[in-house]
């Protein structure tokens, strides 16, 4: 009797993966990449807070107020931090995101030390030091906080945070008469300049 011929084993090709498949992989694989990223920093809220800036510096360039200079940009620095949080809060919404999930919590937590600093050692230091020691200890830990919670938002505050602090570095050096231009630079023009890349780049 003959031996039944011997099959021979067919191969299988992977079967090709449908455009809406790899679209699927990619709304997974960024949202991922997206999870501990902190995307809800609002361009127009920079863009409040550097015109909130600017008001405070031309406020100050009245010379019956020139003397107030310190009540005028605490209180900017307060209505600044309400804008943002509002700007903040829709923008959140529009995305579909909570400000309580953990890389929001992590990003508050980052930032709200370096305020918590800067205002004691201002009660602390405003009637001893200079302006200039002052404008540079605002603009360096602002800076250092912003740049902290760059590992947690888009790279754009990264840069940010490092400009302020460059900036706040020069401004130790400075005489105080520049004072008020180095403010206005720092917390109005690179808070401009953060919003405009955000809004363009970030979804508003």
């Amino acid at each position: 009797m003959a031996a039944a011929p011997q099959r021979r084993p067919t191969i299988s090709r992977p079967t090709p993966i449908g455009d809406g498949a790899v679209e699927n992989l990619r709304y997974i694989r960024d949202t991922i990449a997206a999870a501990g990223t902190f995307t809800t920093v609002p361009g127009k809220g920079c863009i409040a807070m550097g015109i909130t800036a600017l008001v405070a510096a031309g406020l100050e360039s009245i010379p019956s107020l020139a003397s107030s200079w310190l009540p005028i940009w605490v209180g900017a620095a307060i209505m600044a931090c309400a804008v943002a949080l509002f700007f903040m809060e829709e923008k959140a919404k529009a995305q579909g995101l909570s400000l309580r999930r953990a890389v929001a919590r992590r990003f508050f937590m980052t930032l709200v030390p370096a305020f918590v600093a800067g205002g004691v050692l201002t009660a602390a230091l405003a009637d001893d030091v200079s302006r200039s020691a002052i404008t540079g200890l605002w603009l360096l830990l602002y800076g250092s906080g912003l740049a902290a919670c760059g590992v947690f938002a888009v790279s754009a505050v990264l840069a940010a945070g490092l400009a302020f602090m460059a900036l706040g570095t020069i401004a130790l050096g400075l005489p105080p008469a520049w004072s008020p231009a180095i403010l206005a630079l720092g917390f109005g023009g690179l808070h401009i300049a953060l919003g405009i890349v955000i809004l363009r780049d970030h979804g508003g």
